[in-house]
């Protein structure tokens, strides 16, 4: 089976408590030579030209979600129209939001054993979930406002988890409630223009725009349940929608009120400010100078069992 390839983060959460992890996955396939661990993004590039050229079946990644997004950028850029493998998530980071909606059970080495018994079988259970397509980046989960507001608060506290992202919530929460510090630095406003598939929202105050091919963001909320129709959900609360009671609509993945929320499914978003802003591509930070277009990208066969 010289058709599966493996791609790992050696810095992930996961991967430094477990030193011992990666050699064990490397010696698990059919050939250890198609194991990479880049560090740079020219290494990732250099696996991805590999991988290319001796026409891989099944791609495993060994990261959190930030890996994740990397690798698929990367893999997609290097491949140009060439069809994609198909895709092996193995939770290795702290946060493995895309593996969690898939019900992905398991550790790096129980899950790569599942995939190599399936493939060997050729009993592969297959999802297939679109991409978003954000500049020339990838991934499934786009924030901006509050989004990054929080992530930005999970992250200093040094000691992410999903526990620390629970606290960060419940936190928040709080701070809503009492119009605390906390809710003015989460939840300032960002003032957008947000265009899907040609018609305009206006431009207006929001507390964050969020495009997501996968209906489960974290916690058990399935904000973005529209996404299950196979096209990315935008969802962009207003600057003064209720949130605290609208929590429970949020975790059960019912309508929300369109005058609180501009709520949508489409292929094309474009989003403009007057000003730069920062957003968040599956817990990655970056940069736009106010003009941004998200479009829904290729359909990836991601192997769930």
């Amino acid at each position: 089976m010289p058709g599966i390839a493996l791609v790992s983060n050696p810095y992930s959460r996961q991967n430094r408590k477990h030193p011992g992890r990666l050699k064990k996955l490397k010696k698990m396939l059919p050939n250890d030579t198609l194991a990479r661990f880049p560090t740079t993004f020219d290494e990732m590039d250099q696996a991805m030209e590999v991988f290319k050229k001796v026409n891989i079946d099944i791609l495993a990644i060994n990261g959190g979600d930030g890996t994740v997004h990397i690798a698929l950028t990367h893999l997609i850029q290097i491949y140009g129209d060439k069809p994609l493998p198909q895709i092996a998530i193995l939770k290795g980071g702290t946060m493995n939001q895309t593996a969690t909606n898939l019900r992905i059970r398991g550790n790096s080495v129980s899950i790569l054993k599942r995939v190599l018994k399936a493939y060997k079988n050729k009993e592969m259970k297959l999802a297939h979930i679109p991409l978003l397509k954000i500049d020339s980046k990838y991934g499934f989960i786009f924030g901006n406002g509050a989004v990054c507001s929080f992530m930005d608060a999970y992250h200093h506290t040094g000691n992410p988890s999903p526990w620390v992202a629970f606290k960060t919530v419940a936190r928040a929460i709080g701070s809503i409630i009492i119009r605390g510090k906390t809710y003015k630095q989460l939840f300032e406003p960002i003032k957008l223009e947000i265009i899907a598939d040609g018609f305009s929202f206006g431009y207006k105050p929001y507390l964050a725009a969020i495009i997501s091919t996968i209906p489960e963001l974290g916690l058990g909320f399935e904000i973005m349940h529209r996404a299950k129709e196979g096209l990315p959900q935008l969802l962009a609360p207003h600057d003064k929608a209720g949130l605290v009671s609208r929590l429970d609509r949020f975790w059960r993945g019912r309508a929300l009120s369109p005058e609180e929320f501009d709520d949508t499914v489409g292929s094309t978003f474009l989003i403009k400010s007057k000003g730069k802003f920062k957003y968040t591509i599956d817990g990655d930070f970056y940069g736009s100078k106010g003009l941004l277009l998200i479009e829904k990208g290729p359909v990836l066969d991601i192997i769930t069992g």
